[in-house]
């Protein structure tokens, strides 16, 4: 039996333990509303229904119950190409194509030393190695002062290893230079950022949802947990209470959103970022506390709260070889 739009208005308003008050604040109706749509005795004007998608976090089309079927349309191959192997670039796994390069190049390089007997540590090949293929394929296409600053200072040091550099400063010089470069260089990327951007991929959207396989997300009463790698996209956390949340990002580019969160009670977030870009929205009602650490990566916050806020967020970020932000919203 094919499931009315009623018990699929049913279905995600309890995924997201929502009430029938909560969901009719929501949209501006009244509780008896929602219960007449939900019980099929009228359904939801049609202004409703692109608000009702966004809550849910799905589409319109599969509110209604329409899904697109994927084809595959058969192409001719003649016999000389049967056998030939073919390689494609898709640019939403680009994590995964940097990770390959990363190993092929460390690989490679150590491979290099040994055989020209430099006498360099694998240690010394990989660090610098995995700096400058997380800068280079962090230019495109989003330019960033920061994955410029791992790209200069990786291929510096590789160079010192392979290149017969007559200028070799001490060490105390080479990480006093380090540290004026990183912050000149979060500061100048602080600066050009354009305000505002945001990353906003939905699950079920079609071609913008490009989330990796990895990407594991779970919300309970209280608390909300997220893992991903390889990939990019947008979480909605929808909780009507947020105590606790868990966030390990990795080799991605992705999107915390508490805008749905109608309240915090004594909340405190673990959020761990590694070789990629985590952005969270927090809705400016909140103010957030931060304690970070940071490896060679980047933490901000953007704008600021109320000056009464209706809770705190106290956030313990970890980040290494990447870049945390906090944006007000």
């Amino acid at each position: 039996m094919e499931q009315t739009i009623g018990k699929r208005i049913v279905q995600n308003r309890k995924r997201l333990g929502l009430t029938q008050d909560q969901l009719a604040e929501k949209l501006g109706v009244t509780a008896q509303a929602v219960s007449k749509w939900e019980n099929d005795q009228s359904c939801p004007d049609i202004t409703l229904l692109s608000q009702l998608a966004d809550i849910f976090g799905i589409s319109t089309d599969e509110l209604l119950g329409h899904k697109q079927e994927k084809v595959y349309v058969a192409e001719p191959v003649d016999d000389e190409e049967k056998e030939t192997m073919k390689f494609t670039y898709d640019v939403g796994r680009k994590g995964t194509v940097g990770f390959a390069l990363f190993v092929l190049l460390t690989g490679g390089l150590f491979l290099a030393a040994q055989l020209m007997e430099i006498g360099a540590s694998f240690w010394s090949i990989l660090w610098p190695t995995a700096l400058l293929v997380f800068g280079a394929t962090g230019l495109f296409p989003r330019f960033s002062f920061f994955r410029l600053f791992c790209t200069v200072v990786g291929g510096w040091f590789l160079a010192n290893i392979f290149l017969p550099i007559s200028f070799k400063p001490s060490a105390g010089i080479v990480w006093a230079i380090i540290l004026i470069l990183f912050g000149l260089s979060l500061l100048v990327d602080g600066a050009k950022k354009p305000k505002g951007h945001k990353l906003r991929f939905k699950k079920g959207l079609g071609k913008g949802n490009r989330n990796a396989p990895t990407e594991e997300y779970t919300e309970e009463e209280d608390l909300f947990r997220f893992d991903a790698s390889f990939g990019e996209g947008t979480k909605f956390v929808c909780l009507p209470v947020l105590r606790r949340g868990e966030v390990n990002v990795s080799f991605g580019d992705y999107v915390i959103d508490l805008s749905n969160v109608e309240s915090v009670d004594n909340c405190a977030m673990n959020v761990n970022c590694s070789f990629g870009h985590l952005q969270i929205l927090v809705p400016e009602r909140f103010a957030v506390k931060t304690d970070s650490s940071t490896a060679f990566a980047g933490f901000s916050v953007s704008g600021s709260p109320r000056n009464t806020p209706e809770g705190v967020i106290r956030l313990n970020a970890s980040c290494s070889f990447g870049e945390i932000t906090v944006e007000y919203v």
